[in-house]
């Protein structure tokens, strides 16, 4: 689309569109674009839907959005609720509120406050959650750190520094309330089958199989096993079936 002349878009109040190649992309209120959107800022004060793929260098969602395509942005921010049925492809991504993702997700900076749900793999340099989230595949990232205001599930986890712990205060719990969820989704634990990196921290999560350099297993923790190749260190509170040290290459 490069030397295409590029026009704005605004809706205010109730309106359509239809998709196409636009410089600013604006809605105040309620709006629908139809087909795919190739833009450079897409803000949405309201609720919007898009029925396609969404490109463009920032998103700001204020309220709700909802896509059936693949979203690729630079910086992609959500205060509010969105559910994407595709990929979600972002260089820094913050969300305050719920997201629910089709596909996957890459990203170098995800953060999430509140409730995420993602079918296929995160990937990240960078990934930071304060809620609670359920995650289809793998969760790989260099950086890890989650703290728990309700309870997570995903398959595996995979990174160099992983940090997970129990949260305190009730600020975002007060967020995920507001969502419908079981009774039980405001324990804060963490389900997965492994767990594996460099340097581990653990609190109240249940998972088969840790493998890291250091390991460190703090309360509420029930794991069946800890292979470990430098330091172990388990807390009193904390369940561990069976731990050993394994030879470095």
């Amino acid at each position: 689309m490069e030397g295409e002349t590029r026009y704005d878009l605004k809706i205010a109040g109730t309106g359509t569109a239809s998709g196409g190649v636009y410089n600013d992309v604006v809605i105040n209120g309620e709006g629908k674009i139809s087909g795919d959107l190739d833009c450079i800022d897409f803000k949405i004060n309201g609720v919007t839907n898009v029925n396609g793929s969404l490109k463009a260098k920032t998103v700001k969602i204020n309220g709700e959005a909802k896509m059936k395509g693949n979203l690729e942005a630079e910086d992609f921010k959500i205060n509010g609720n969105s559910d994407i049925r595709g990929n979600v492809v972002v260089k820094d991504a913050r969300i305050n509120g719920s997201a629910s993702i089709g596909g996957g997700i890459k990203a170098e900076e995800f953060e999430s406050e509140g409730v995420l749900k993602v079918q296929g793999d995160c990937n990240a340099e960078f990934f930071l959650s304060k809620g609670a989230f359920n995650i289809g595949g793998l969760l790989n990232a260099g950086s890890i750190d989650i703290t728990l205001f309700g309870n997570c599930q995903v398959r595996e986890i995979g990174g160099e520094k992983i940090k997970i712990k129990k949260g305190e205060g009730f600020k975002l719990i007060k967020i995920i309330k507001s969502i419908f969820m079981p009774s039980d989704f405001y324990d804060g634990r963490l389900d997965t089958e492994t767990i594996e990196g460099d340097d581990i921290y653990l609190e109240y999560t249940r998972v088969k199989v840790v493998r890291g350099s250091n390991v460190k297993i703090g309360k509420g923790c029930e794991i069946e096993l800890v292979e470990y190749e430098n330091n172990f260190q388990q807390d009193r509170e904390a369940k561990v079936n069976d731990s050993k040290k394994i030879n470095q290459d």
